[in-house]
């Protein structure tokens, strides 16, 4: 749902989702508010060394002071999660072949973590750039025989530890491939519910890749269930599969997108406006510029998503 907002003449015009800005009363009784803007060039390039000029919000249609604005630089870092459990074991040559091709469409500068869920989270390498280390850790994944995947428990911990980091300056992506198998998660629904709190304050995309064995839970199944519904929260991607080659191709796609989503994050403009008098208490919301083959993807948190709308 997106909301309305008139056209400028000789403008271009990019809208909030309504579910992100439309606050209610207190948001309207505030005196300034931030939002950050992304910009695409007519090739779907980020477009660098805008100024204050370039860009204004509109409140329901009136152009509004902007107070600040700042280029805003924070990478994306990306945690991965491979269930190597009972049910996976047909599976793991191609995730490991499919890892390797994540990391090639992924720009350098990219942190990643890896780490299995059969039995439990087990890390296979923490936070990193080197690629050689990647590497060399991703061709030791083996299948862990007896065990059942650990889905919620893996997300609940990673979703903690990114929350207790204070000085956090990036935007968390968390791919989960998952099987259809039976899952040993302790975690309660209560801690289940605080992690998708938690997801939302700190802008947490995940994605779901699910392998449907034939022989297991399929849609019935925790990651399923969990993967599927934590689609529309935090703006990831949820994808079955039944053939264990096509895990390739989809990690190096979810590969390409994330990098999409990396150089945007990393090239965006935060702008503090301040609101009319008189304010409407649910107002329609936009950004406007007059430059022309531009396009604008507005956000309240900057958490430009990784399968966003193409120029």
């Amino acid at each position: 749902m997106l909301i309305p907002i008139r056209r400028l003449p000789g403008a271009r015009t990019a809208l909030l989702a309504a579910g992100l800005c439309l606050l209610g009363t207190a948001f309207a009784h505030a005196q300034e508010h931030t939002l950050h803007v992304a910009v695409a060039d007519a090739n779907g390039n980020p477009v660098p060394g805008l100024t204050e000029g370039d860009i204004v919000v509109q409140w329901d249609g009136e152009n509004l002071e902007t107070t600040e604005f700042e280029a805003v630089d924070w990478p994306v870092r990306l945690t991965v999660f491979v269930d190597n459990g009972d049910n996976a074991t047909t599976l793991v040559p191609q995730v490991r072949e499919g890892l390797l091709a994540l990391l090639r469409e992924l720009p350098a500068d990219v942190e990643i973590a890896m780490l299995t869920t059969g039995r439990q989270p087990r890390w296979i390498t923490r936070h990193t750039t080197d690629r050689a280390e990647l590497e060399g850790n991703i061709a030791n994944i083996s299948p862990d025989t007896g065990a059942g995947a650990t889905f919620n428990d893996a997300l609940i911990e990673e979703t903690n530890r990114i929350h207790d980091d204070d000085d956090r300056e990036y935007y968390p992506v968390i791919i989960m491939v998952a099987t259809d198998g039976a899952d040993l998660s302790r975690s309660q629904q209560g801690r289940v519910d605080q992690m998708v709190e938690r997801m939302v304050e700190n802008s947490v995309e995940v994605h779901t890749l699910l392998f449907v064995s034939g022989n297991a839970l399929g849609s019935g199944s925790m990651a399923a269930g969990v993967g599927e519904a934590l689609v529309p929260v935090t703006r990831g991607t949820f994808e079955r599969i039944t053939v264990p080659t096509v895990v390739v191709d989809r990690l190096e796609a979810l590969g390409r997108d994330i990098a999409r989503k990396h150089r945007f994050v990393s090239n965006q403009y935060r702008i503090t406006y301040r609101q009319p008098r008189n304010a409407s208490p649910q107002p329609a919301i936009g950004v406007a510029t007059e430059r022309a083959g531009l396009q604008m993807l507005p956000t309240l948190d900057g958490n430009v998503p990784s399968r966003m709308p193409q120029p």
